[in-house]
């Protein structure tokens, strides 16, 4: 498969785990607030005022098992969606990486890191039994490059000037401060995502069409 054909199905890739991410979050996020311990959660009355009604329309399948059970198993679907960020990234960078300039590299570089790391430690935390210890010895520090890494990635992806800006800017927003003010509102880290989703919707399709300027001026 050639270079070009690869960017485009890691855009498609990227595409895909954006609207997963960004259909999924609601379920999983409402299936916490049943948890013993995300249920402190809806006591901030902007996180109940759509989680309340959305579990109550939903209602069944989220609660086809115990709270805890039924969190796990929307767990496991976040791995799609951070697979195709990790997708997007090697494909976006493989695209405009000869045109970028030294922010662009090291933000790939951190941003790359920070993907793998959360690759495995939601794999770690919803298909194997040490959820604790994957998500504080593999996911939260992969958060935390995550947010940076998408700051200084965005930073370069708006100066290489290749992509559609919407894209670029939501990239760039969506790791440092999103991550923690989306969680903050929306009460739970799937929602905390949601910039980052929406930014692989525009990201992805964009690379998926070639819609994206000549590597060469």
């Amino acid at each position: 498969m050639s270079p070009s054909n690869l960017i485009r199905w890691g855009g498609l890739a990227a595409l895909v785990g954006g609207v997963i991410g960004i259909l999924y979050f609601p379920f999983h996020a409402s299936a916490y607030f049943a948890t013993q311990d995300g249920a402190a959660a809806l006591d901030a009355p902007w996180v109940a005022v759509w989680a309340e009604p959305f579990t109550r329309v939903f209602d069944p399948l989220l609660t086809f098992a115990p709270p805890h059970e039924v969190y796990t198993t929307f767990g496991k679907i976040l791995v799609l969606v951070v697979l195709g960020f990790l997708a997007g990234v090697l494909a976006l960078h493989s695209r405009q990486g000869a045109r970028a300039g030294r922010l662009e590299k090291w933000g790939f570089r951190v941003l790359l890191l920070g993907s793998v790391l959360g690759t495995v430690g939601v794999f770690g935390e919803y298909y194997t039994p040490y959820l604790d210890f994957s998500f504080l010895a593999f996911s939260a520090p992969g958060i935390l490059l995550l947010m940076f890494g998408s700051l200084l990635f965005g930073i370069g992806t708006l100066r290489a000037g290749m992509t559609p800006r919407l894209g670029a800017w939501l990239l760039t927003l969506g790791g440092f401060p999103g991550i923690v003010l989306m969680t903050v509102l929306v009460g739970h880290l799937s929602g905390g995502l949601l910039l980052l989703d929406f930014a692989w919707v525009v990201l992805g399709y964009a690379l998926w069409t070639q819609r994206v300027a000549p590597a060469v001026s």
